[in-house]
């Protein structure tokens, strides 16, 4: 019994071997041609990235999206081409060999895995006309692995920096632009659109001085932090009144000092139609002055509505909401960005940093709004001043 089992397997063990030997002799090269065919892809894509480098690391950044929308766009046109050649010549339409890319906003930036809407983050700084893209799982080869397509028309540079993770596409626009952007699976979509595009009103908010710039001091107290404390206030209510149709744009949100030139350029390349810079005042000599001041260009035209009228609901609304003294406007040519404003401009002292009992309030967080509000309410009733002009004028 035992001899006829072992039998039985040795035969089967037998055709089993020769039969595995048979499938090697005839699939054997197949399988090793497939590896052979697997490993010359790896190479050929080994080589074109490398080639791809070679090209793209002596280009700028818009220099690399430049040739990339321009591959893209020669790739769809060749693609489209053959198409047609298939259905003039009575062919069925070949398939596909790629995924061919369409370019369908003014800017498109492909993304890594893990990376989307959650935790893309886009920072506009309006005064500086710059756009930062914070992407997660960006590495140091991002800007040569993937694609960034757009036009650079409105873009004075492209440039990109990687740590820790992370990458960073910093674009310098050539006018100030609003970026309204969406995304899919894939890719990040930008468009660029003036402001004026989307807003009816526009008004441009200036914390004073910043950075090493800390304007009047008084002890441990700058009068940069007081300014940015109280627009930071400013902002915080339109963000609330959530107001499409006014823009508001602020010169700094943060401890930065835009230059002077910054601020105003800011507010004229918008076309705002109100200019405010937020200031606090200092009096050598004389720790018992207190109240509001503010400035205005007493050499502009005299129109319907001009700077001297804003400085005067300015100096009125912000009296009204912090119940200080009322002291008066002030002549402000002098000043470089109330000279140099398009639109009307007022330049508001909120109070005296010498005066300790002026400046502990000046550095009460309610206080601070308290300020705000009056220089909130300030833009709100100019801005329907505009408006009456403005329909005024329609209905004439």
């Amino acid at each position: 019994m035992m001899e006829r089992r072992l039998a039985r397997f040795t035969a089967f063990f037998t055709c089993a071997c020769s039969l595995f030997a048979y499938v090697a002799v005839w699939f054997l090269p197949v399988l090793e041609q497939r590896i052979a065919d697997f490993s010359a892809s790896i190479r050929q894509d080994q080589l074109a990235r490398e080639e791809r480098y070679a090209i793209l690391e002596k280009m700028s950044g818009l220099e690399i999206m430049d040739y990339n929308t321009q591959q893209v766009q020669e790739q769809a046109e060749k693609e489209m081409e053959e198409q047609k050649k298939a259905v003039s010549e009575g062919e069925k339409p070949k398939p596909k060999k790629e995924e061919v890319i369409v370019i369908t906003h003014q800017m498109q930036l492909e993304l890594p895995s893990g990376a989307d809407a959650s935790n893309v983050e886009i920072i506009q700084n309006h005064a500086l006309r710059q756009i930062n893209i914070q992407i997660p799982g960006a590495d140091e080869n991002y800007i040569y692995d993937y694609m960034v397509l757009g036009e650079s028309e409105d873009l004075e540079s492209l440039n990109y920096t990687s740590t820790a993770g992370s990458g960073t596409v910093a674009l310098t626009t050539d006018k100030v632009v609003e970026a309204e952007y969406s995304f899919d699976k894939d890719y990040l979509y930008l468009d660029f659109l003036s402001p004026r595009e989307i807003h009816d009103r526009i008004v441009v908010v200036d914390a004073g001085h910043g950075g090493g710039a800390p304007g009047a001091v008084s002890g441990s107290q700058y009068e940069k932090n007081i300014t940015l404390a109280i627009v930071q206030q400013i902002k915080a209510l339109f963000d609330d009144a959530d107001d499409k149709e006014i823009g508001v744009y602020y010169t700094r949100m943060d401890d930065s000092n835009p230059s002077l030139s910054e601020r105003v350029s800011l507010a004229n390349q918008l076309e705002a139609d109100l200019f405010v810079s937020v200031h606090i005042n200092s009096l050598k000599g004389n720790t018992q002055v207190e109240g509001v001041e503010v400035l205005y260009d007493e050499l502009a035209p005299d129109t319907a509505f001009d700077t001297k009228d804003f400085a005067q609901i300015c100096l009125d609304e912000e009296v009204a909401a912090l119940g200080a003294k009322k002291r008066r406007l002030i002549d402000g040519n002098k000043i470089y960005i109330i000279r140099n404003s398009n639109a009307p401009a007022a330049l508001v002292e909120v109070g005296f940093m010498n005066n300790p009992t002026e400046l502990s309030r000046l550095t009460d967080p309610s206080y601070q709004r308290k300020a705000a509000q009056g220089i909130y309410n300030a833009l709100l009733k100019s801005l329907d001043r505009l408006d009456q002009i403005d329909n005024n004028k329609n209905n004439k």
